[in-house]
């Protein structure tokens, strides 16, 4: 097996997203735990990631087999066996570097995992497919929140303000995995209309959200949010020029990834995180765009 396969199976370029996640909610939740634990947590949220993107694959072995042939596993270069061990591992791992680093977030890697395996074995395709997957990101957010809990009532009292950036995640990624549905043979027109919809409507609570709580953090998220938008503006505009070409979808949704990070200082921003340390989580969003260059990332 080649490095360059096992990259392709894991979407390398993505992984930088779930370090995201976790760095955020390590911020969100206080940021009050040893930076150990925070490495830690980083450690087990890339696996994760990883192990998700190398379960999709061993799930959609028999579609990839007719529509993508040249991936990993249909093509041979990683056999189905050896792909079920790396995913596992990466799975154990993971969830024993985040016991390590907190038995609460422990719990919620537990959780984690079962929604991955939900999403690819049961969900996959339905219309709970979508909110599943964003249930697989907002857990990840929350694992990193879970490193600075002392137990898992501490999730009862979480600050308002929490649900906002689990809310905007779990959003966020419900729309990317609602376009990504049909991103082999072409999105429709409606399809790609109600993906732009939900898009502003998720930008607009966070307009709202800031010009509610009229401060020099609001001015931040806002353009943090503008910035992010435009990011995203070449291949969203190509996309809805173009909504029956598959490539015009794939690279919205690799785009709408890279730029995740985004989303996360967005919520950290609105969790009331000290701009510094959420505008150091922007650092998420350079290797990524590097490594799409060499890797694809959906």
């Amino acid at each position: 097996m080649k490095l360059k396969s096992f990259f392709q199976l894991v979407r390398i370029p993505t992984i930088f997203s779930a370090f995201s996640n976790v760095y955020a909610g390590y911020w969100i939740g206080g940021g009050v735990a040893s930076p150990r634990s925070l490495i830690l947590g980083l450690i087990a949220g890339g696996l994760y990631l990883m192990a998700g993107m190398a379960l999709n694959d061993i799930a959609d072995y028999k579609v990839d087999k007719a529509e993508r042939p040249d991936r990993p596993l249909p093509s041979g270069k990683i056999s189905l066996p050896v792909a079920w061990m790396l995913t596992l591992g990466m799975f154990a791992v993971a969830l024993a570097c985040q016991w390590i680093a907190n038995p609460v977030a422990g719990v919620v890697g537990v959780c984690l995992i079962l929604a991955i395996f939900c999403y690819n074995f049961v969900f996959k395709g339905t219309f709970l497919g979508p909110v599943t997957m964003a249930k697989c990101r907002a857990l990840s957010l929350l694992g990193g929140i879970a490193l600075n809990a002392d137990g898992l009532s501490d999730f009862l009292y979480l600050p308002f303000h929490t649900y906002w950036a689990v809310g905007s995640i779990w959003i966020y990624i419900a729309l990317v995995t609602y376009l990504a549905r049909d991103e082999v043979q072409g999105n429709s027109a409606v399809r790609v209309r109600i993906f732009f919809a939900g898009l502003a409507v998720w930008a607009g609570l966070w307009i709202g959200f800031a010009a509610f709580h009229y401060s020099i953090t609001s001015y931040i998220l806002l353009a943090v949010l503008l910035f992010h938008l435009w990011q995203l503006s070449k291949p969203v505009r190509n996309l809805r020029e173009n909504p029956s070409v598959p490539s015009a979808t794939g690279r919205t949704i690799g785009a709408l990834l890279r730029t995740l990070p985004m989303t996360d200082v967005i919520g950290m921003l609105g969790a009331g995180v000290f701009w510094p340390w959420a505008l150091a989580g922007l650092l998420w969003t350079l290797p990524g765009k590097f490594l799409a260059k060499k890797f694809y990332s959906t």
